[in-house]
C-alpha cells in the first residue's frame, strides 16, 4: 500500500461553513438554491489559513432535502458549484440518502463511506487529519482523526452527550478558531 501523504481538514457544511437557514414556518433547513447559500464570518480565511498550512479541504455533508424532495438535486449541485468557486474546496461530498425514504447507505454521516473515498482518492493520512462539524453525527464517524472540533456553545447537556458518545472534541466558537488550533499543533 503506498503511503499516504495527504492531510485534511473534513468540514461539514451546514453551521461550518454557511449559515443554516430559518423560516417561521419551515423552522431550521438548508440552503435549498445557491442564492440562498450565504457563508459565516471568516469561513474565507479560515480556509485560506488551512490550504497554506498544506491541509486539503473537504467538505462532507448530510443533505437529506433531496431525498426528502425539499431540495433537486440539480440545486444541491449549483450549491456545490458555488462553494468550489468561491471558497477553493478541494471536494464535496454529499449524502443525499435519508433512512427514511431510502435505506441505509454507507454514506450518511457518522457512517465512513465520504470519508473513505476522499482518503482514497487523495491519499490522506487520517491520523494527520482533523474533523470539523456543528453536530455529534458531523465528527462521530469512527476514523482514528488526529483530533475532531465541535462548534458548539459551551452547554452542560453538550457535554453530558459527548460523555455519553465517549467523544471528547475540542469545542469552538467557529471555524476560525478550529483553524488557528489546527495550525499551531502541526
Amino acid at each position: 500500500m503506498p503511503k499516504l501523504k495527504s492531510k485534511a481538514v473534513f468540514l461539514d457544511r451546514d453551521g461550518v461553513i454557511n449559515k443554516v437557514m430559518f423560516h417561521d414556518e419551515k423552522g431550521i433547513y438548508s440552503a435549498m438554491n445557491a442564492d440562498e447559500l450565504e457563508f459565516l464570518p471568516g469561513v474565507r480565511q479560515s480556509l485560506k489559513i488551512l490550504k497554506k498550512a498544506g491541509y486539503l479541504a473537504i467538505i462532507v455533508s448530510n443533505q437529506p432535502g433531496v431525498a426528502f424532495g425539499y431540495i433537486k438535486k440539480s440545486d444541491l449541485e449549483a450549491i456545490n458549484r458555488k462553494i468550489f468557486k468561491l471558497l477553493g474546496v478541494d471536494a464535496i461530498y454529499n449524502c443525499m440518502h435519508h433512512p427514511e425514504f431510502t435505506g441505509s447507505c454507507n454514506c450518511r454521516k457518522p457512517k465512513p463511506g465520504m470519508f473513505r473515498n476522499a482518503i482514497k482518492r487523495f491519499g490522506i493520512n487520517i491520523k494527520k487529519s482533523y474533523v470539523v462539524g456543528d453536530n455529534i453525527t458531523d465528527i462521530k464517524v469512527n476514523l482514528p482523526f488526529k483530533n475532531r472540533f465541535l462548534i458548539a456553545s459551551r452547554r452542560n447537556d453538550l457535554f453530558n452527550l459527548l460523555a455519553k458518545e465517549r467523544l471528547n472534541p475540542k469545542i469552538v466558537k467557529n471555524l476560525y478558531e478550529a483553524a488557528k488550533i489546527i495550525i499551531k499543533t502541526k
